[in-house]
């Protein structure tokens, strides 16, 4: 009897454990493993954050006329908006990039833009 409750608690156990440690295969794109487990368990609602800014986060503006915009480029790949795949991550504060293709600026919301969003849909 103990070594069927210890075998059902150890099984128990691998599961949660195994589930725990699996990220948006998307997100593996741009943070490691080690960096993803770090985030989650020192702010585990910032992976839902970042799930979310799979999809959300970058958008284009025209860039403005007359002013100096000394942005870095990033070849966006025809227009893509998925920061992931542009190897980007997302951070405390709004990011600009000069897009190659399109001349417009691709804009990365911050972690706290993308949260308010979550909150208010």
């Amino acid at each position: 009897m103990k070594t069927n409750l210890f075998s059902l608690l150890l099984f128990f156990f691998s599961v949660q454990f195994a589930q725990a440690q699996q990220f948006n295969p998307s997100l593996l794109k741009s943070y490691s493993t080690s960096e993803l487990t770090k985030i989650e368990q020192e702010n585990p609602n910032q992976i839902k954050v970042l799930e979310y800014a799979i999809a959300n986060a970058c958008y284009y503006i025209a860039k403005p006329e007359g002013k100096i915009s000394d942005f870095p480029t990033l070849n966006t790949k025809n227009g893509l908006l998925d920061f992931t795949e542009l190897g980007l991550k997302i951070t405390d504060k709004t990011q600009y990039f000069t897009s190659k293709e399109t001349g417009k600026l691709l804009v990365v919301k911050s972690l706290y833009v993308l949260e308010l969003e979550m909150k208010n849909k």
